[in-house]
């Protein structure tokens, strides 16, 4: 992505990037825009795109949910799923590195790839995968909601949100095939591109280069391979590209100290600002700055002597939809290190912590609507990249111009501006500013910078 830079030029934010991969295989052959978007894929002649076919395109026709009405309990089962999954998340990477590192989950991108698999699940596998993607909601209740919030999203010139789902299945060397009807539905419900292919090394790169073209480059090499019993890929990818409402000049970015747990203390570039929405409920403070349209950054420090993980362990999604909703339109004196940070993640413990193993299990797994096979299909990866920048560098989203017009306001008696310095250790969500759900969710326990 091209930066703009040279004097007096404006200042901007530039937020890009994620995609989830979930790879399902059979156990030993022969022994029993918003919407879809981003750049074009050049794929290898072994590659046949079957969502171009004309069977396909007579026989399918994209479902419109953008009229189902969302929930406050998908809200709240939404919300604790994102908290889940970045929880557990750095449980498992904390224990497998035994360090604490700055991650950013996307639980939106997860819920979709999950939930084209569930689609092809059945029994209780497809019981576990409901609960943990929607709680007490019904599997319908919970796929019609989400998909209408998918179908919600907006995107503009200058804050960009898109998406793209795909489904790839090996066409040489197994016995595998595939349902006619779950590609159908999966084309029709999802907007999933249908990709037949050897699996090989061409294929490999043709799932890499589709990821990346999805993703505006800022995804590359999901796959370092394709294992031999491999059948099957469901992979969604979206990017989130977005400008500021009120952009940094120069003047606002000073040097100041960041306050790393347990670690030498940085020196970090730290975008100040005045900010109209405070965030706060006893156990965090925090703000919301504004996209162009449509989005916004909320930044969530937690009270002085707790670290993140800590609260984090005690929040819960209705805490979390509760801040949101309470959030004070107030002055706030807001400073915001400059950051980026990528996360690679297998989500397979994850998942089976969050409450559905059966779909894991090489003997128990029951995805008999995805197709026939010798061998029993499971998932045998779930993969998650994310990739985000904040910065005051340029976004190549251009052409649309925001103007503010304020007027001279009546004398009135001066409030007192809150203060929320992220000079420590922070929690940071996406959110769209309809539903006040977050896309992408993080945390920066130390400032790295590209």
């Amino acid at each position: 992505m091209e930066k703009r830079t040279g004097t007096g030029k404006r200042t901007v934010v530039r937020v890009v990037a994620v995609t989830t991969a979930v790879l399902l295989a059979a156990g030993t052959f022969g022994c029993g825009d918003a919407g879809a978007g981003g750049g074009e894929a050049k794929l290898s002649a072994s590659t046949t795109n079957f969502t171009e076919g004309d069977d396909l395109k007579n026989d399918t026709q994209r479902v419109d949910y953008s009229r189902i009405t969302m929930t406050d309990e998908f809200r709240q089962s939404y919300a604790e799923f994102s908290l889940e999954l970045l929880k557990e998340s750095r449980k498992e990477e904390n224990q497998a590195a035994e360090e604490t590192d700055n991650m950013m989950v996307s639980p939106l991108s997860a819920m979709m790839a999950l939930e084209m698999t569930r689609s092809g699940a059945a029994q209780e596998t497809e019981a576990e995968m409901a609960g943990t993607l929607y709680g007490e909601l019904s599997a319908r209740e919970g796929r019609e909601q989400l998909l209408s919030y998918m179908q919600s999203l907006p995107s503009e010139e200058k804050a960009q949100f898109h998406f793209a789902n795909s489904i790839w299945f090996r066409t040489e060397g197994t016995d595998f095939v595939p349902d006619e009807e779950f590609l159908k539905g999966c084309a029709a419900d999802y907007e999933a591109e249908l990709y037949g292919a050897p699996f090989d090394e061409s294929t490999l790169k043709d799932i890499n280069r589709w990821v990346e073209a999805k993703t505006d480059g800022m995804i590359k090499d999901i796959l370092n391979e394709i294992p031999e019993d491999a059948i099957l890929y469901l992979i969604n990818a979206m990017a989130f590209d977005a400008e500021w409402r009120k952009t940094y000049e120069t003047y606002q970015i000073r040097q100041a100290e960041f306050f790393p747990a347990e670690e030498q203390t940085q020196t970090v570039d730290m975008m100040y600002s005045d900010e109209g929405v405070y965030l706060s409920d006893g156990a965090v403070t925090g703000f919301l700055k504004p996209y162009v349209k449509g989005y916004a950054f909320a930044a969530l420090l937690p009270a002085e002597g707790t670290s993140v993980d800590e609260y984090l362990a005690k929040l819960t999604g209705e805490d979390f939809v509760k801040l949101m909703e309470t959030a004070e339109e107030t002055p706030v004196n807001a400073g915001l290190p400059k950051f980026s940070a990528k996360t690679k993640l297998s989500l397979n413990h994850v998942m089976e912590k969050m409450g559905m193993p059966l779909a894991f299990d090489e003997n128990r797994a029951d995805f008999s609507g995805m197709g026939e096979s010798s061998g029993n299909i499971y998932i045998s990866r779930v993969l998650q990249d994310t990739f985000i920048e904040v910065d005051e560098l340029g976004t190549r989203a251009g052409a649309a111009t925001v103007v503010e017009m304020t007027k001279e306001s009546a004398a009135v008696e001066p409030i007192e501006p809150k203060n929320v310095i992220l000079d420590r250790p922070f929690v940071y969500a996406i959110v769209d500013t309809e539903m006040q759900l977050p896309i992408f969710l993080g945390v920066v326990d130390r400032v790295e910078t590209e």
